[in-house]
């Protein structure tokens, strides 16, 4: 089914049943979108676990090609003190408190992975070692991402996470994320776009958890065009704002999404000076006006307010007001004028109904994917998506029964 697209090809056939059943046939769509955290089905392990997992499946496939048993190739790598056990530190039986000799546990690892490679380098032309330099391959760039010297020369751990770090050997789509600034997780965000009108589920996507929301806008895309839809109308939040749907949007799409706020403490915020579009000026409440540009920052002259009366309620800088002018102001603008009326709220309320969808396919799905690798994962992802279509055809059955029968 992956091969051949099948999985999003049953999505496109619940949404044709559901078109037929419901009586919606328009080409255009009112969509929200919102995505959720997708844990990984991986073991994620700290550097000297991910090195020593790295070296334990690399004699164990060395060992299966060969025909002998792990202990053996072990002992003949004189690798033996770091795979044998249940466990790579409990093997070491080190201090891990102490820096030293949790640099001499990267050393006696790093060691031991040269050893393999040697190894393997006298049998360079077997192709059942392929897997085990696939391994070591992947060892080496943890390495690369984790490991450094010191002044002398001894490897030790880098500070601070590496970008795009990877996290666990057997899955290398897993990534750290965030949901919050106070919560985390290691594996994918899933996204779903929910037809507003029929209720169903029209695509899918899933990003890496690293990987910003609006890159899955792209993924997306490919499915509704194989559905010969529009979408007119788009109710997001925020973290899609940044996507190739927003920033390339035609004349014809309404936006629904609520504005980055603006706040300044107790002085004037952003919204209480005055752009003039058409000369391309700003003015500051005390009604002095300069040139801006979208996108940048502009810097209200220090003479001016210094002198100006309403200076304490703008400013504490000696240097002046400034004021920072976003790429797409003028949308911004749009999205806090329509959120500031009692119309614009309710309108923003219906991306509600895409989070509940996403609560329903997180019911089913779970909240740790069931499969190793972003491909299956998505395949899963699709699955319960048309579980939950085959729910919406169901009921619009159902109202269909009780009103011929009324």
């Amino acid at each position: 089914m992956i091969d051949f697209g099948l999985d999003q090809r049953l999505i496109e056939r619940t949404v044709e049943i559901a078109k037929s059943q419901g009586g919606f046939g328009s080409s255009n769509l009112r969509a929200a979108l919102d995505s959720s955290p997708l844990w990984g089905a991986a073991k994620v392990e700290d550097t000297y676990n991910l090195l020593g997992h790295a070296l334990r499946k690399a004699v164990r496939l060395i060992a299966q090609a060969s025909g002998q048993s792990i202990t053996d190739v072990a002992e003949q790598t004189q690798v033996s003190n770091v795979v044998t056990g249940d466990s790579l530190k409990a093997a070491l039986d080190l201090n891990w408190d102490d820096q030293q000799e949790r640099s001499d546990a990267i050393s006696v690892i790093l060691n031991a992975l040269d050893t393999i490679e040697l190894c393997i380098e006298k049998k360079i032309d077997d192709e059942r070692l392929e897997p085990v330099k696939e391994t070591l391959e992947v060892a080496r760039k943890i390495q690369n991402q984790d490991v450094t010297t010191n002044s002398q020369g001894q490897p030790i751990l880098k500070t601070g996470v590496a970008k795009d770090r990877r996290i666990s050997i057997e899955d290398a789509d897993m990534r750290h994320g965030r949901k919050s600034r106070s919560k985390r997780f290691d594996g994918y965000k899933r996204h779903v776009l929910r037809d507003l009108d029929i209720g169903v589920v029209r695509a899918v996507g899933l990003t890496l958890a690293n990987a910003p929301e609006a890159e899955v806008t792209s993924e997306l895309d490919i499915d509704l065009k194989a559905q010969k839809v529009n979408i007119t109308e788009l109710h997001i939040d925020r973290a899609y704002l940044s996507s190739s749907w927003v920033k390339q949007r035609s004349l014809d799409l309404q936006i629904f999404c609520k504005a980055w706020p603006v706040r300044n403490g107790d002085h004037f915020n952003k919204t209480d000076f005055v752009l003039n579009w058409e000369l391309g000026l700003i003015s500051c409440p005390n009604q002095v006006s300069i040139p801006f540009t979208e996108g940048k920052t502009v810097h209200f002259p220090s003479l001016e307010c210094n002198v100006c009366p309403l200076q304490l309620r703008c400013t504490t800088s000696t240097k002046g007001r400034s004021v920072s002018i976003h790429p797409d102001e003028i949308f911004m603008q749009e999205l806090r004028l329509r959120q500031s009326t009692e119309t614009g709220r309710a309108k923003l309320r219906e991306r509600t109904q895409v989070e509940h969808t996403l609560a329903h396919i997180g019911r089913w799905q779970g909240d740790r994917a069931r499969y190793v690798g972003w491909r299956k994962n998505l395949f899963d992802l699709r699955r319960v998506a048309v579980v939950h279509n085959l729910h919406v055809i169901a009921r619009m059955q159902n109202i269909t029964y009780h009103q011929q029968a009324c």
